[in-house]
């Protein structure tokens, strides 16, 4: 079992009856079908985590297929297709934030408003990977990539290598030899790759957010550029 993927899908499903909770007693069919979409987003999670390690590259992209369809919808009853995804650490906790706004820190868990915009904000795992210790120097790209290396190449075989660099301020994850399957997958509106980058970099680095910036596809890699606050 993979304790890390389970724990996410676990948050997920009580986030999504808390809300489903709510959303009956306020008689809303729009929080009703958000709550279904995250519901199935959290057995998503579950059920990958319960797989044999054989199984994994086939059931890794099959469910990845089914979570963006119901992230995806969610995303759609929120007017959220075209919002910016960043994580952002509150108290204990590191929330997956999706928003048109600018990484609203004030967020809860689930739906909420903030910055002008609607948001959803997910609770990921807490041990989802290692964390990378400040030193007096701070996280150095070899930490980076090492972590990356470990969830994204050894984990999930979602890509070949990863390099880090900073430019500009922010940091840039280039994903090497992307999985095609897992790469199809990056034409919906919530880009898998994108996703997986941002759990990692939020549970390793000491950052209170994680925000994503941009991102660009080539035939075998995806460029991510990422603010670090």
């Amino acid at each position: 079992m993979l304790t890390k993927l389970f724990i996410l899908g676990l948050n997920t499903l009580i986030l999504s009856g808390l809300l489903g909770l709510y959303a009956l007693i306020a008689g809303s069919n729009v929080l009703l079908g958000v709550a279904s979409s995250l519901g199935l987003s959290g057995g998503v999670f579950l059920v990958y985590s319960l797989l044999p390690r054989e199984s994994t590259m086939p059931s890794l992209v099959e469910y990845t297929r089914t979570l963006l369809n119901g992230l995806t919808s969610t995303l759609e009853d929120l007017d959220l297709l075209d919002a910016k995804l960043c994580a952002v650490k509150k108290g204990g906790d590191i929330l997956l934030v999706f928003s048109k706004a600018l990484c609203p820190l004030e967020v809860d868990p689930g739906i909420g408003f903030a910055g002008g915009s609607p948001y959803l904000a997910i609770p990921i795992a807490k041990e989802f990977t290692e964390s990378i210790q400040e030193e007096s120097g701070g996280w150095t790209l070899d930490n980076v990539e090492n972590v990356l290396r470990g969830v994204l190449v050894d984990e999930l075989a979602a890509c070949k290598d990863v390099r880090a660099s900073m430019e500009g301020g922010f940091l840039r994850v280039h994903l090497i030899g992307l999985t095609q399957p897992l790469k199809e997958l990056s034409k919906y509106p919530v880009d898998p790759y994108v996703v997986y980058t941002t759990m990692a970099l939020a549970r390793s680095l000491p950052a209170k957010t994680i925000r994503v910036i941009n991102r660009s596809l080539t035939i075998d890699e995806e460029v991510l550029s990422i603010g670090v606050g």
